[in-house]
């Protein structure tokens, strides 16, 4: 009896090491290189406070890249060429200059879709979203500096890689507090712009009484040569030029193709002087910033003014394929003669003499920032740049 009972209890001893060894064998092993903690599901919108930029490190054994989590609003919807190339060619130029070191995967949050287009440098300064874009011109007020270029008649670009280019320098040169309160990536441009009229037109007193579709900063050169500047979004420029409500339209080449309105004018004449462009800012939240490696920081420096330039380039192929394309439709397209280029820069004169009192008024060097941004437009109008074409797909 007393040999069973050691036979029994040697049995259960052997029993409980079997089952210790295989509940330590079923435990996974601590290890580096395991993949991070899932991202936060929480919604951006209503964040006042940004935090450090979401990362997800591999082991530095593995060869793989530290990816990098951004969201950026914009205002352009999810098709335009800015959201299909501009801005993920930004960050790939951003990744190439780091050897691959770093990945970037951003989420994009199309226009209205978490900020108004006048909200969203708000929202990055707030860290609603870590990178934002839009137009300045939403907000003209905020940006004195920046917007010098745009006004009629000061620089009249020759293209939008032109302008994009000189408003990049203008920046580097400058160094406004106006963008302080973010890290800027880099500017761009939407401009030239062009008069598109039903009738042909090619003498300024032919303005004299048209009712003229224009936005921002365009206004005042509007009603400088005598005609009546109507302001509207660019949505409702089809529907009023059928009415009659529009006479005619300042804007870019693409719109031409991109809201049909080859299907409304006849006759467009190349006025940059009218209208010489929008600016387009892509800015950091200070905090996301300052939490990137500095190598990464250094990369996206580095490749700021070019993605300026390409960006440019990308708005100049957009709007040499919308004059091919109402070419083809019959539409016409002409520049103003001399004389007539004279008469109007004779014009908007005023408008120079006022911008640099407006911005003198706020204790800014007026004349030097004019002098400033009319040189580096007339510089980048000598330079031949580099043309952009889809990717074939």
């Amino acid at each position: 009896m007393k040999k069973l009972a050691l036979l029994v209890a040697g049995v259960l001893v052997l029993a409980s090491l079997l089952v210790l060894g295989c509940g330590q064998a079923a435990t996974p092993e601590s290890s580096e290189t395991t993949q991070a903690p899932a991202a936060s599901t929480e919604s951006a919108v209503g964040s006042t406070e940004s935090s450090a930029v979401s990362t997800e490190t591999t082991a530095a054994s593995s060869g793989e890249a530290t990816v990098i989590k951004l969201k950026m609003a914009t205002e352009k919807p999810p098709t335009h060429l800015d959201m299909t190339d501009n801005f993920p060619g930004f960050f790939q130029m951003v990744e190439t200059a780091t050897n691959g070191k770093y990945k970037i995967e951003v989420e994009y949050f199309p226009v209205n879709t978490i900020l108004a287009p006048a909200d969203i440098y708000d929202g990055v300064i707030k860290g609603i979203v870590d990178v934002g874009q839009s137009s300045m011109a939403y907000t003209p007020k905020r940006f004195p500096v920046m917007l010098t270029a745009s006004q009629p008649g000061i620089a009249p670009p020759a293209s939008t890689s032109a302008m994009a280019k000189a408003a990049n320098e203008l920046f580097a040169k400058v160094q406004p507090a106006e963008l302080a309160d973010t890290h800027l990536l880099y500017v761009y441009a939407s401009g030239p712009g062009w008069l598109h009229t039903k009738k042909e037109i090619t003498l300024v007193d032919q303005l004299k009484g048209l009712r003229i579709r224009v936005s921002g900063t365009g206004t005042e050169g509007v009603k400088l040569v005598g005609g009546d500047p109507i302001a509207m979004p660019m949505a409702d420029v089809y529907e009023a030029a059928q009415k009659g409500t529009i006479d005619a339209l300042i804007s870019p080449a693409e719109t031409l193709e991109g809201w049909k309105h080859a299907e409304l004018f006849d006759y467009s004449v190349f006025s940059p002087l009218l209208y010489a462009s929008d600016i387009f800012f892509v800015t950091m939240n200070k905090n996301v910033w300052d939490s990137l490696p500095d190598d990464l920081k250094a990369a996206f420096d580095s490749v700021s003014l070019q993605a300026g330039i390409r960006a440019g380039a990308i708005w100049d192929y957009a709007h040499n394929h919308a004059i091919e394309f109402a070419k083809a439709k019959g539409h016409k397209f002409s520049e103003w003669s001399e004389a007539e280029k004279a008469k109007l820069q004779q014009a908007l004169q005023p408008i120079r003499e006022k911008y640099i009192k407006f911005l003198s008024d706020q204790g800014l060097p007026g004349e030097e920032i004019v002098t400033t941004a009319t040189a580096l437009v007339e510089e980048a109008n000598k330079v031949q740049f580099e043309p952009w074409t889809p990717a074939a797909k």
